[in-house]
C-alpha cells in the first residue's frame, strides 16, 4: 500500500518505461490497481503484459509506460504503444486493440484531475496522433478532452449500459424492474430446454482449456456471419492469442472467467466476464445457433447477473446499444472515440479529416434528394461490427 497523502512530498516524477521494464514494474502497478477499486481489468499488469507480448510487440509497435511518483510511491500510470501510419506516429493505449475502455490508471483523490492532466501533457511528445478508444464520459479524461477542442475530435457517443448492483436491495428487487412479458417467456423457454435435457450453469475455473476458447468464438463468427456482420478484431489471430494467455492462468484477480449453459454436458452458450473488484464486465457471448429457439444466451445472461448479484457487484454491458441490453440495464453512460493531435502536423491532418467527411456527409444527402445510389451512406449494421467488406477504422484506432 502507499504512503498517505498527507505525509507524501508533493513532487512529481514523471519517467517514460520501455519495454524492458514492463516486469520490474509489476508489482507497484498492481499496489496501485489495489487502491483503485473501481479499476478495470484491462488497467492490470496481467493485461498489459499479454498485450505486448501477443499483440503489440508481434506488430512492430514501440511500448512507452508513463509513470507517475509522488516520492517513491507510483500514483499514476499510462501504457501507450505507437505505431506508424502513413508518415504518422500514432499512439494508443496498450490493450488488445479490440474494445477496452481507454483511461490512465490513477490513484483516487484530490490530485486525480491533475495526475491525468500530467500523463496527457506527457503523452503530446511521443507522436503526432493521439487515438482514443471508448472513453467514459464519467473519467476525468473525458473532461480533459472537453478542454482542449482545436486538439480533440470526438466521435459520436455510443451507450455503455450497465447495472449497478446498490440500486436493490435484493434479486427479486431486480427482478420486478423487468417486463413481466420478458421474464415469463425466459422461464417458458428454460422449462422446455430442460425438458430436452440435464441444465448445468458452470463457471470454469483457470486455466481455460483452449477448445473452450475455440468454440466461444466460432459460435460468435458463425452468428455475425449470419446477420451479415463482421468485426476486425474477432477474426484476428492475436485476439484469439491475447484470450488464451488471460486464461491460461489459475488467478482470478488477472485473468477471465468463462461460464457455460450446458444440456447434457454438452456446452450451447458461453459468456467470457472480466471479473473485478466492484463489478462484472461482460465480453463476449455467444450460442450454438441449432439451439436458438430456446434462447441460450439470454438464459445465461441472467444467470451471469444472478452470479454479480449475489457476490455484490455491478453489471456492465459494455459498448453498443444493442436492443437486448436495454431489456436488462437501467443505467447507462455514454463512451466515445476520440483522436488527439499531438503535434502541429498531426493536428493539421485531423482537420483536413473533419473537412473531408463533412463533404462526403453533403455530397450523400445530395445523392440521397437526387436519388444517386453510389453515393449514398452505408446504413450502420450494429455497434462493434460492420457490414462484410467494409473496414471500421474505430476498432482499428489506427487510420486517421
Amino acid at each position: 500500500m502507499g504512503k498517505d497523502l498527507r505525509t507524501r512530498p508533493l513532487i512529481d516524477v514523471l519517467t517514460v518505461y520501455g519495454p524492458e521494464s514492463l516486469a520490474g514494474l509489476r508489482s507497484e502497478w498492481n499496489d496501485l490497481a489495489d487502491r483503485c477499486p473501481c479499476h478495470y481489468l484491462s488497467q492490470n499488469w496481467r493485461w498489459a503484459a499479454d498485450a505486448w507480448m501477443v499483440v503489440a510487440a508481434p506488430s512492430g509497435h514501440e511500448l512507452r509506460i508513463l509513470a507517475l511518483r509522488e516520492g517513491d510511491c507510483l500514483v499514476a500510470l499510462w501504457p501507450l504503444v505507437i505505431c506508424r501510419r502513413a508518415g504518422f506516429r500514432i499512439v494508443r493505449q496498450l490493450g488488445s486493440e479490440s474494445s477496452e475502455y481507454t483511461s490512465p490508471l490513477c490513484e483516487i483523490g484530490p490530485r486525480q484531475h491533475e495526475y491525468v492532466a500530467r500523463l496527457w501533457h506527457a503523452a503530446h511528445s511521443l507522436g503526432d496522433v493521439l487515438v482514443l478508444c471508448h472513453v467514459r464520459s464519467d473519467n476525468p479524461l473525458a473532461d480533459l478532452l472537453g478542454r482542449h477542442p482545436f486538439r480533440s475530435f470526438p466521435e459520436k457517443p455510443i451507450s455503455a449500459p450497465w447495472i449497478a448492483r446498490a440500486d436493490y436491495g435484493q434479486w427479486a428487487d431486480y427482478l420486478a424492474t423487468l417486463s413481466t412479458s420478458r421474464l415469463s417467456g425466459l422461464r417458458r423457454k428454460r422449462r422446455r430446454l430442460a425438458e430436452v435435457g440435464h441444465l448445468d450453469v458452470k463457471l470454469h475455473p483457470g486455466p481455460v482449456s483452449e477448445a473452450l476458447i475455440d468454440s466461444l468464438l466460432a459460435h460468435k463468427k458463425a452468428w455475425m456471419s449470419r446477420h451479415g456482420l463482421s468485426c476486425e478484431w474477432l477474426e484476428r489471430s492475436a485476439y484469439r492469442a491475447f484470450l488464451l494467455a488471460l486464461v491460461s492462468g489459475a488467478d482470478s484477480r488477472d485473468g477471465l472467467q468463462l461460464f457455460s449453459l450446458s444440456v447434457n454436458g454438452t456446452p450451447i452458450a458461453f459468456q467470457l466476464n472480466a471479473v473485478e473488484v466492484r463489478r462484472v464486465e461482460f465480453l463476449i457471448g455467444a450460442f450454438d445457433g441449432r439451439w436458438a429457439r430456446y434462447s441460450p444466451g439470454q438464459i445465461l445472461m441472467m444467470e451471469c447477473i444472478r452470479w454479480s448479484f449475489e457476490r455484490g457487484l455491478d453489471y456492465d454491458f459494455r459498448i453498443g446499444d444493442e436492443p437486448y441490453k436495454s431489456t436488462w440495464a437501467r443505467r447507462d453512460t455514454p463512451t466515445f472515440d476520440c483522436k488527439v493531435g499531438l503535434s502541429h502536423r498531426g493536428t493539421a491532418a485531423l482537420w483536413l479529416m473533419r473537412f473531408y467527411r463533412k463533404v462526403q456527409r453533403r455530397l450523400r444527402a445530395l445523392a440521397g434528394r437526387l436519388r444517386l445510389p453510389s453515393l449514398r451512406a452505408t446504413r450502420g449494421t450494429a455497434a462493434g461490427a460492420v457490414a462484410p467488406g467494409r473496414r471500421h477504422g474505430d476498432l482499428t484506432g489506427m487510420e486517421i
